[in-house]
């Protein structure tokens, strides 16, 4: 009954905001170029000293409404989120840093926090030092889920932003800049309270970008202490919505299931295709699917080398979550509806060291969680692992040092006479050296950061 409830309640809202419609879709696809309507980050860390920096930048000379949510690792579910009124060509910045939570009944437990001295207007205002919370995953009516409640959830997971459309007229002066602050912030956040325009009609002075957004972000994973800083960009989707999503702040909405995109453009191999789903996050994850992710590791104690792998299926909790699931069971190409343990997929494992020589002592990983972490041992143990400190951690042990892997994914999704082999995903690799063999006593630290390459299946 609550689940009905709940998706009855998110019918109204998505009704609201026009979100049912599906006239003049736009095709979802990832965009090569990094410039996109939404943008998914895979990965962040409080864990081990490091800090995650997080930037999003509006390319155009329009005042784009977006919202930023970040999701907690082991189930996806939604720890902060906030509205983020960028000026145009405006950047907004912000990091993520360890904190002992001070949320009641949580109180000392490993937690997260948002640091931000950015000028940018944000609804809520004032949001730096805002703890990461436990409400998307232990906030009753019904959003409790079966996972370990601790709030060492929310130390490491992904981010997504959404654009939620241009802001025109009087209304984008109140985020154009004079100097170096934002005209009135102030006067912007009230649209949303006490009857303002905007608590009555969400879209009043809001005009579409059509799908293509204009924004990118990157994110830095830095250790400051150890020497240690690599970075990435996000991932951009273009075309995930027509319609508007400017949804009330501080709500479930918008996420990869609000557009109104059905249609997918997906890669062949040799060219191009498009698919039609029967809902939108099936069409976003269309385009993150892969069959096979290759990258290379180093795992050597002599150069104090180490590599981990991390590996986000950002739109899992459609499939598998009856929170947000259409349905009670779990959905192709995922096979397993969340429980205590996760939501577990194997993932076939091809490992070569730099010779050819393939090591078949570990054929499969089970892949848990939203956001996973693998880290390469020689040796096998329990621990967390030695990068990120992760517990979203499984191993792939080898004797190989050095040499590359190929994980394969055998599951499949159809549509419209078109089978699709693989799993939506995103991630990259990370190796870090530390050398303590230089002369004179000197401790060197090293890294890198190594996106997926990756192959699609369609048939």
């Amino acid at each position: 009954m609550i689940k009905r409830i709940l998706s009855v309640a998110i019918a109204g809202q998505l009704a609201t905001l026009g979100l049912y419609s599906t006239s003049a879709q736009a095709a979802v696809k990832i965009n090569p170029q990094g410039i996109g309507q939404v943008l998914i980050y895979p990965y962040y860390t409080v864990n081990n000293d490091i800090n995650t920096l997080i930037s999003v930048v509006n390319t155009t000379d329009k005042v784009k409404a977006t919202n930023i949510r970040f999701y907690e690792g082991k189930n996806n579910r939604d720890t902060l989120n906030f509205h983020i009124y960028l000026a145009p060509y405006d950047v907004w910045t912000a990091a993520l840093v360890a904190t002992p939570s001070t949320i009641s009944s949580y109180e000392g437990q490993p937690s997260a926090k948002l640091l931000t001295n950015d000028n940018t207007c944000t609804v809520p205002q004032n949001i730096s030092e805002s703890e990461f919370r436990p409400y998307g995953y232990r906030g009753g009516d019904g959003y409790d889920d079966p996972i370990d409640g601790n709030m060492s959830r929310v130390t490491e997971g992904h981010i997504q932003v959404f654009e939620m459309g241009n802001v025109e007229g009087d209304f984008a002066q109140y985020a154009i800049f004079s100097g170096n602050s934002p005209n009135n912030c102030f006067d912007l956040e009230r649209l949303w309270f006490n009857n303002g325009s905007w608590a009555t009609n969400p879209n009043e002075g809001l005009t579409s970008s059509n799908g293509i957004g204009g924004l990118y972000g990157s994110a830095s994973l830095i250790d400051v202490a150890g020497g240690f800083d690599v970075s990435y960009n996000a991932t951009a989707i273009q075309g995930y919505s027509t319609v508007l999503q400017h949804a009330e702040p501080g709500t479930i909405l918008p996420h990869l299931n609000s557009g109104n995109s059905l249609e997918s453009i997906v890669s062949t191999g040799t060219g191009y295709k498009n698919i039609t789903w029967d809902k939108p996050f099936k069409a976003i994850s269309a385009v993150l699917s892969a069959n096979e992710i290759y990258g290379d590791f180093v795992n050597s104690t002599g150069i104090g080398a180490n590599t981990e792998w991390a590996i986000t299926f950002p739109t899992k909790q459609f499939y598998v979550d009856p929170l947000f699931a259409p349905s009670t069971t779990p959905i192709a190409p995922f096979s397993e509806t969340i429980n205590e343990n996760g939501s577990c997929e194997s993932a076939q494992i091809a490992l070569y060291n730099r010779e050819t020589e393939n090591d078949m002592t570990q054929t499969k990983v089970d892949l848990c969680w939203g956001v996973n972490t693998i880290e390469y041992l020689q040796q096998t143990n329990s621990n967390d692992s030695a990068i990120f400190a992760s517990k979203n951690v499984s191993k792939i042990v080898s004797s190989y040092d050095t040499g590359w892997t190929k994980l394969i994914f055998n599951q499949t999704a159809t549509s419209e006479g078109s089978t699709l082999t693989g799993l939506p995903v995103t991630g990259f690799a990370i190796q870090r050296y530390v050398n303590a063999n230089l002369s004179g006593g000197v401790l060197a630290n090293y890294g890198g950061l190594f996106p997926f390459v990756s192959k699609q299946n369609i048939e």
